[in-house]
């Protein structure tokens, strides 16, 4: 970023703490004028407010914010629009802000369009500084440090005394200290004696609070005359990083060739000086030690946390790197089921926004229930239940500048079309009309007919996967029919072109109800898409699953959640990715274990929502893989058809930091503990767990080695899960990070923490990892 133009954002930023009159509008068209500010740390924007007694004006953190959209492209806007409150003239200075995972909306008209684009590009701005800082950069950021010091000095003197100081310990840092280590530690930084600490003392207070005793020992094996060299001394050389990042770490580097952040890059590993030299200048903060070629434990703490160096090989999160010139059904595809809720599948509101945050966390199928409006319009709603229905055409127009900004890879809508013909044609008219050319209307010419194209021929693509509805009977129509007799005449008549209703509207994949018998299967073609419910996924599991993964050669299987779950939990997706199908619906508004699961799964090859199967089920005639053949680890012989090399996992759980707190208990010091598990096939499932550590969610140290023998690396998931330890009551998941174990570095590495809702967070863990050939 140029001098000028950061310039240019101070500025913008200085004139937003001011403040300026915005307008705040609602959908049932009342509207609030308030001052709008942005904190003078920058942590949140919040309103100056009325004379109203007992008024209380809310604060929208920078941290919750997901998106800042300009003009009338939301729902409120939207009404406000049609009720003509607000007019097509006044879009230039609309903007709305979504925060809380989207749940939330903020409705804005500024009074003129330079205050506008100063608030959306000053707010833009600052949440893309927010995406992009982590522990590394917190623990140097004072502002960030004295928050903490704001938070504990209730007298508001700028100080902190000795008691307040040892209450912040525990209300914000997490962590109670024996009284003899506290008193210690305060009287180091208490350089007057007086028993109060100022802001400058407070911050060396934070440091050598935080002091990473177990990189000092790690150092200590790595440097020479270790032993002369205190906590605050030690340093590693230009020849001792070498060989610390070539032999301990197997570290590569990437390189970028290209100014555009993740687009161009290569791998390299590490061999030369010049390379560790231009290490320690991005990480060593002391420039004295630069100079003379040396990092400290500051500089290797910073080298540690940062991203490249962290437990998932960059180049797997950061752009497609499988080949994606294969066939549509040789992938896992990141799939949504019901997307439009954000709640339970019976209540609540059907929201675009809800598509809005699966499509920007890389889901690539999302599903529509449509049915007739009283308008003659289309709507999307859980039909029989007490959810709200939203338009069709709100859903479409609301979500289209979403659909690829997380992936250029094709998106699917799954629609499940229960309108008229009448309003079929509509939702033609509105798909065609608001997507365009975005939308696939003719089939795509590929080198087989019979063989899917290719998520690299779909790019920037929207694909129809709905019930082509025949207006006379048909094969396809048996196919979907409940009541099916397998030895009707009419199966022979599969090929025959049939006519729908959905206008001239291309469905490029025919949605029917799964079919276990041989006679059906074996009609499928590609563009067909059975669903098989999870009850029935176990049931063909146990008869037949040869026979299922066989489908999956031939066409898309997706799998979703059973109506029982009407909480709108979800079903394990291993039983179905081990199987090989590839359209895995899930809930995405439920924040629990599967989700993580699912978010671990797709993680891997950019984060574009495609992931390559494993060859041996995508070659099923010749690996004759059944996942079910191998239950027991003692008994496990991999045929040399399946291209598996069985491995040992080792992992250390050496230490914790910055834990976050439970949302349930926020006056309760964290008990941690760490469980560690293996999700794949049925060998590589394991749990294991450490001891809990007491009162300290801060700097926790466990130096606890696990082992795991995994035969499946390329279907194997790791999570790591942090847990409150509570004697009394469940215990809290604090925050969890999964990935799949073929994209695991070796060596020390840090693992950054998400929150239960997938939002990033400070917290990491600290970790050694060896992976052994069996």
């Amino acid at each position: 970023m140029s001098l000028k133009k950061i310039e240019d954002l101070n500025r913008i930023l200085t004139e937003l703490k001011i403040g300026s009159i915005l307008i705040k509008r609602k959908r049932n068209g009342e509207k609030y004028s308030r001052r709008f500010y942005l904190d003078e740390h920058e942590d949140f924007i919040s309103y100056y407010q009325s004379e109203k007694i007992f008024a209380q004006s809310r604060r929208y953190y920078i941290r919750e914010i997901d998106e800042v959209r300009t003009g009338f492209h939301t729902l409120t806007f939207g009404e406000l629009l049609k009720q003509q409150i607000v007019h097509s003239d006044d879009e230039k200075l609309a903007f709305s802000i979504f925060y809380n995972n989207y749940r939330d909306e903020l409705h804005l008209m500024a009074n003129d369009e330079q205050t506008r684009y100063k608030w959306v590009l000053g707010l833009q701005y600052l949440i893309d500084l927010y995406t992009t800082k982590g522990q590394g950069h917190i623990i140097h950021d004072t502002n960030w440090i004295l928050s903490h010091l704001r938070f504990g000095d209730k007298d508001k003197s700028n100080t902190i005394t000795k008691p307040e100081c040892q209450q912040l310990l525990a209300d914000s840092l997490n962590i109670e200290l024996p009284e003899d280590v506290f008193e210690k530690l305060f009287q180091e930084t208490d350089k007057n004696g007086e028993g109060i600490l100022t802001p400058d003392e407070f911050i060396n207070f934070f440091h050598v609070l935080a002091r990473r005793i177990d990189l000092y020992e790690i150092m200590q094996k790595y440097v020479k005359n270790a032993n002369e060299q205190t906590i605050e001394t030690i340093c590693m050389n230009i020849n001792e990083l070498l060989y610390f990042l070539r032999t301990v770490q197997n570290q590569n580097i990437i390189t970028y060739t290209s100014k555009q952040f993740n687009e161009d890059f290569t791998v390299q590993p590490i061999t030369m000086y010049k390379q560790v030299q231009e290490l320690i200048n991005k990480f060593e903060p002391n420039i004295e030690l630069q100079e003379k070629g040396l990092l400290s434990l500051d500089g290797f703490r910073n080298l540690l946390l940062f991203e490249d160096f962290s437990l998932m090989k960059p180049w797997c999160s950061r752009r497609p790197y499988h080949d994606m010139t294969r066939p549509l059904n040789d992938y896992y595809i990141n799939a949504s089921h019901n997307t439009y809720l954000f709640d339970s599948q019976v209540s609540g509101d059907s929201n675009p926004e809800a598509y809005n945050r699966a499509l920007r966390s890389g889901c690539r199928v999302v599903e529509m229930d449509c049915y007739d409006g009283d308008d003659g319009q289309p709507i999307v709603t859980h039909k029989f239940t007490f959810v709200k229905p939203c338009s069709f055409e709100s859903i479409i127009r609301y979500i289209e500048p979403n659909l690829f900004k997380a992936s250029p890879y094709p998106v699917i809508l799954s629609i499940e079309n229960h309108c008229s013909i009448i309003q079929q044609k509509e939702i033609a008219r509105i798909l065609k009309q608001i997507l365009g050319n975005q939308l696939i209307t003719a089939p795509i010419t590929t080198k087989n007919s019979s063989v899917l194209p290719s998520p690299e021929d779909l790019k920037h693509k929207v694909l129809i996967r709905s019930v082509k509805i025949p207006s006379t009977t048909t094969t396809s129509k048996l196919l979907q029919d409940e009541d099916i007799d397998e030895n009707n005449i009419f199966l022979n008549q599969l090929n025959k072109i049939v006519k729908h209703d959905l206008s001239d509207l291309f469905v490029f994949f025919e949605s029917m109800a799964f079919r276990e018998s041989d006679s059906i299967k074996n009609l499928y073609l590609g563009s067909h898409s059975p669903s098989l419910s999870e009850r029935e996924l176990k049931q063909v599991c146990r008869s037949n699953p040869i026979g299922l993964i066989k489908q999956t050669r031939k066409c898309l299987l997706r799998m979703y959640p059973d109506g029982l779950r009407q909480d709108s939990s979800n079903p394990n997706p291993i039983d179905a990715w081990n199987i090989g199908i590839q359209i895995v619906a899930l809930n995405y508004q439920s924040d629990d274990h599967m989700m993580e699961l699912c978010y671990g799964k797709f993680i891997d090859n950019g984060g574009c929502g495609y992931v390559l199967k494993p060859y041996y089920l995508i070659d099923i005639e010749k690996s004759k893989f059944n996942p079910f053949d191998y239950l027991k680890e003692s008994s496990i012989i991999l045929s040399k058809d399946i291209n598996e090399r069985p491995q040992r996992l080792i992992l250390t759980i050496i230490s914790g930091q910055f834990i976050c707190r439970s949302n349930e208990k926020l006056d309760d010091i964290s008990d941690p503990y760490v469980i560690i598990s293996t999700h794949g096939i049925l060998c590589d499932q394991q749990i294991k767990k450490t001891k809990f550590i007491e009162n300290n969610g801060f700097n926790p140290i466990w130096n606890e080695t696990f082992q795991f023998d995994i035969y499946f690396p390329q279907m194997c998931l790791v999570r790591f899960d942090v847990y409150d330890y509570d004697i009394f009551s469940h215990d809290d998941q604090l925050a969890y990070f999964c990935l799949p174990m073929t994209t695991m570095q070796t060596g020390y590495r840090h693992i950054h923490l998400k929150a239960t809702d997938h939002d990033s967070t400070y917290s990491t863990l600290f970790v050694h990892v060896a992976i052994e050939n069996k």
